[in-house]
Order: structure tokens, then sequence, then C-alpha cells
């Protein structure tokens, strides 16, 4: 092509964007490679070529127009965006970090550049840098709807539901009628038990755009938390139908079946026909195996999971699945899978965690011991290497795990406080009983839980119709601050922690049947756990031990067996407070059918300190 006038440049620039607008590339890129050849310091014909291979993920060619148009433009912030784009699509993280951060340099304020760096760290699964990354332009009133999204998503990531809502809410402010936005701070309340407003924002989302399958199962998770559970149980339904891979609607639907029926075969129906259409579907055969094992069907529990190996050897979660299930009854067999599952995924802290807990349940104490403390200085707060930790060191008859498993001076147990309204403990009492028993409508345990033969409903006192409930937070204040006055500051896990501060991040109620009982497990995301003694069955106090917590016992066989090292008797109105890592369960007791055990249970978390 001879020499073109600027006329004739802008023209040929016009065509080539029309054909690509039209899926034209080949056409478009010759025009522009002729142009190039009489023009080669135009930028914008780089800058159109590179796009053109973006949108073709013909990532070798694009990165070389982008690295012409940088020769010209090296300050070209809308370059380096593509360019980091381009290197993260390749495989070149680190490469693309540094291009887009360079961005970054040239304009802090540049959002295209935050977006695209927020969007390659959160797949990395790097909340904190995220939300290090976003939080000045939040905090400036800066972001776009794509940084509030990014932003939100990382807060959620972490945990820090209250700052997650605020991003999503501006976000709403700026797209009032975006779907996505209502739909995320839907679940933003719901993580937050707000099921109430989570329902409202559910609802108002299906209004404008129709159930979509994401919707449905906001709405579904909102109606439980509300106890509304034959909507919840139709609207997951319909989920499910419209989506077999739902994996979370599966997951709360058949958990909701067997709450409701006591049933593992009924609450599976769904989960069996989604396999039988899709064999391949791993997260679906994980949730009727945990089914499974907490209706007490472990080598059923684990014959399912044995079946998605034998398509899938090398799935990461299968294995896990397999090494956690075979510790209930071959510890051999779950140390083959854990090993197998940390070669595939060696760093993954979920596979150190079973390699953990198998080297216990096979009398391997050191090994264990050696990969508890590994897990612990990844992540000091981690309750689980805790437990493995405290389980090594007494397997070795080292003395130190009594500085984790200080019965004496972390386990407190005491009376809750006289609410105002009130005249006394008894009436109280009474009173809280009568509004619980109401609420305790479910037949069954939920899935993934220690509970055994009884029921368990989730509690949001703040929201609850009845007096009693909505007194209990003021029942339990003075206790949880009496407790941290009392184990004080140090440098253990626990007393470390201590701001004197607390927050509540969970409360339930259980009720047991005869021969029900709790699991022995622990909590941990929580620092102080508890459990609250409001009714009682004779056998409490006529059968020694029956009902009792206790600690100190795997909730697996070891080797050597590790028993109960100390167990408190209940009584109504007891509250039982103590580290959320130590191993917890209950004796189980005889009795009527008429009879039952009912208590209140909570985590608490430190508050920041003023």
């Amino acid at each position: 092509m001879a020499a073109s006038s600027p006329t004739q440049t802008v023209t040929v620039l016009r065509a080539a964007a029309g054909l690509f607008q039209v899926g034209r590339h080949t056409e478009a890129r010759e025009l522009l490679r002729s142009l190039l050849q009489t023009h080669p310091g135009l930028a914008e014909a780089h800058r159109m070529m590179a796009g053109s291979f973006f949108q073709t993920d013909d990532y070798t060619h694009a990165q070389h127009a982008l690295k012409a148009w940088l020769r010209i433009q090296p300050d070209n912030v809308e370059a380096h965006v593509l360019l980091g784009r381009v290197l993260g699509e390749s495989g070149h993280s680190a490469e693309a970090e540094r291009v887009l951060r360079r961005g970054l340099d040239l304009d802090p304020g540049s959002l295209p550049a935050a977006s695209a760096l927020a969007r390659m760290l959160l797949t990395a699964g790097r909340f904190g840098d995220v939300r290090e990354l976003l939080e000045p332009l939040f905090q400036a009133r800066r972001g776009n709807p794509e940084v509030l999204m990014l932003y939100g998503h990382a807060l959620m990531a972490l945990g820090q539901t209250l700052p997650a809502e605020a991003a999503l809410r501006r976000w709403l402010q700026l797209e009032p009628n975006s779907d996505d936005a209502r739909l995320r701070l839907a679940a933003v309340l719901a993580n937050t038990d707000r099921y109430a407003e989570a329902a409202a924002e559910a609802r108002a989302s299906i209004a404008t755009a129709g159930k979509t399958p994401e919707a449905g199962f906001l709405l579904a998770r909102a109606l439980m938390g509300q106890c509304r559970f034959e909507e919840a149980e139709a609207e997951l339904r319909q989920v499910v139908r419209a989506q077999p891979a739902h994996a979370m609607a599966q997951a709360n639907l058949s958990e909701l079946v067997w709450m409701r029926s006591a049933d593992a075969d009924v609450a599976c129906a769904e989960l069996d026909a989604a396999l039988q259409q899709q064999p391949q579907l791993h997260s679906l055969r994980i949730c009727k195996a945990r089914l499974l094992l907490s209706a007490q069907r472990a080598t059923d529990a684990l014959a399912t999971i044995e079946t998605g190996l034998r398509l899938a050897e090398e799935d990461p979660d299968l294995l896990r699945a397999a090494s956690t299930i075979a510790l209930d009854f071959d510890g051999a067999h779950a140390l083959v899978c854990a090993k197998r599952l940390v070669a595939i995924v060696p760093e993954d802290h979920d596979a150190q965690m079973a390699l953990g807990n198998a080297f216990l349940a096979t009398g391997r104490g050191q090994a264990a011991l050696e990969v508890a403390e590994s897990l612990h200085r990844a992540n000091p707060l981690e309750g689980r290497a805790l437990a493995i930790k405290a389980d090594a060191l007494r397997m070795l008859g080292d003395s130190r795990y009594r500085d984790l498993l200080d019965y004496q001076g972390l386990v407190r147990a005491t009376c809750i406080d006289v609410p105002d309204g009130w005249p006394d403990l008894a009436a109280y009492l009474a009173d809280l009983v009568r509004d619980l028993t109401e609420a305790h409508t479910l037949r069954a345990h939920p899935i993934r839980n220690s509970l055994r033969g009884g029921s368990q409903v989730q509690l949001v006192p703040g929201d609850s119709p009845s007096p009693a409930i909505r007194a209990f937070s003021q029942a339990i204040d003075g206790p949880i601050r009496r407790y941290m006055t009392a184990i004080g500051r140090g440098s253990d896990p626990m007393r470390s922690r201590n701001t004197n501060r607390y927050q509540v991040s969970g409360m339930w109620s259980v009720r047991l049947r005869p021969h029900g009982f709790h699991v022995n497990h622990y909590h941990s995301e929580g620092w102080i756990s508890s459990a609250c003694y409001l009714h009682l069955p004779p056998a409490v106090s006529e059968q020694q031990g029956e009902g009792w917590i206790k600690f100190g016992e795997p909730p697996f066989p070891t080797e050597p067996v590790l028993g109960p090292e100390y167990l408190i008797k209940p009584e109504p109105g007891l509250l039982v407070l103590f580290p959320s890592y130590m191993w917890h369960g209950t004796v189980p007791f005889s009795g009527a059918a008429e009879d039952y055990r009912l208590t209140i249970a909570f985590d608490v978390i430190p508050a920041t300190a003023d």
C-alpha cells in the first residue's frame, strides 16, 4: 500500500473496526497489516490488532501487538491493562500482576487496571490483597459497579460481611436495577442471619428479572432461616429440577428433606436422579456421602465415594472425602487416601489436615505433630491444627499438650444471668424452654453436624418473636465477659486473642432424644464455644455420666486410644464455656420416649478493642 493521507488512514481504521464488529477478524487484520507497513508507528492500529487477537484467544499474537503498541506509547495504561489480561489468560500470572501494577503506577485511579488486577487476585484466592487494592477506591467513593462487585466479593470471602454489605449497597445506589447486585446483597444478608431482609431482596429480584435458579436458591435459603421449611423445600425442588448440577441447592434440599423425614433414601432421591444422568458430578456424590455418613451409614458413604473414584481416581475432593469417612472404621485406608491426596495437592491445607488425622488414627504421633506444627505456623489461629497438635502431643506422652488442653483454666461452668423481665432463673428457663420446644419441628439433625438423634434450629435472638429468646443475649453477656476476664491475656492460642470484647458468630438450639448425642467435634472458626443447658432428662441425674459433656476425645479411633479426660454434669441454667479447638461431645442418655435434653449453643469470636 502506498503512503496514505490522514483521511485515508482514518477510513481504513473505521473499515477495520466495522469488520471487527461483525466478527470478520481475518479481513480486518489484513487491512491493518497493510496500513502498518506504511505506518508502523500508528498506535491505534496496534491497539486494534491486539484487541482482535485477544477476542479470538490468540494470546501469542496479542502479546506481539501489545508490545509493539507499548514501544510507541510506553506509558499507555490501556495497553498495560490489556497486556496484563493477555498474560493472565496465558498462565503467566506473576508477569501479568507486574504489568497491571505498572499500569496502576502510571495512573493510580485507573478503574480498568484495578478491576483487571482484582479479578486475577480473586482467581488466585488472594482476597486480602484485593481488599488492600480496592479499599482506597471505595473510601474515596471512586468505585464503579465492577470495582464494588469485586470488592464486595473479596470481603465476603474474608468473612467481613458488614463491609461487604456496604459495598453492595453502594453498587445498588449506582445501578438500582442490577439484579446481580441485589442477589449478592441477599446472599450477604442470609450469611448474617438477616433472613427476612434476604427474602425481600430475593423477591425483589424475582419480580423484575424472573425466578432464575440463583434467585430461587437464595429465596429458599432465606425461607429456611425463617423456619418456613415447606416453602423452602418447594423452592429448592424447582431449582434442582431446572439445574440438577446446582450443588448448593442439591445439598440444601437433601439436608432439608432428611431433617423433615429422617429418611436418608428419600433425602437422596434428587441426588440419585442427577447422578444417574451425570455420574461425573462428584460434588453431588460427596453431598450424598455426607448425608449417609450423618445417618450413621458410614460404609454406604464410603462406597458412594469409591464409585466416584473409579471414574476419577485423582479427584482431590473425592480423595479427601474418602479419607475423612474411612477414619471412622479403617484408619489404614484413611491414611492411604490422605497420602494420595497430598501427592496431588501438596500445598492444600485440607489435604494436610486429612493426613494429620490419618496419622493419629494409625498411631503415628510424631508424623501427626509435624503436620500440625507446619499448619500452625502457616495459620496460628487454625483450630483444626491446634486439635491435631494437642492429640499428637498427648499420644507422644508430651506434657506440653496440657498447655492447649488446660481444662481447669480454660473450661468454665457458670449459671446464666436472669435477664430483665423475669423474677428468677426458673421462671426465665420455663418460658425459654416453652418457646424453643415450639420451634423444634424437624425430625432429624442437620448434615455435617455433630448432632445424632435429635433436631437443631438456628437462632437469631434479635429477630425472634419470643421475648425469652430475644432476652438470651442479655442472659449470656455477663458470663462471657466474666470468662474473658478470668482467662486474661497471654501468649497461648486462647489468651493471645482476648481483647475483652466479643461478637457472637452463630447460635443454635439442640433437642436430643433418648440415646441421642453429639459426636466429638470442635469449631474451627470459633474462639470460645459453649453449651447452655435448659431442660434435662432424669437420666442426667440418675445415671452417672449420661447426657454429660465430655472433653478431649477425638471423634475417630486412635492408636493408642485417646479417651475423654474431663466431664461436666449439666444442670438447668448452666452455661459451659471453653476453647473452640477442644474436642467436645456428649455421652448418650437413656430414657422414655417423652424425655429430652434441650440446649442452646453459640460461638464467640474476639471483637476489636477500642
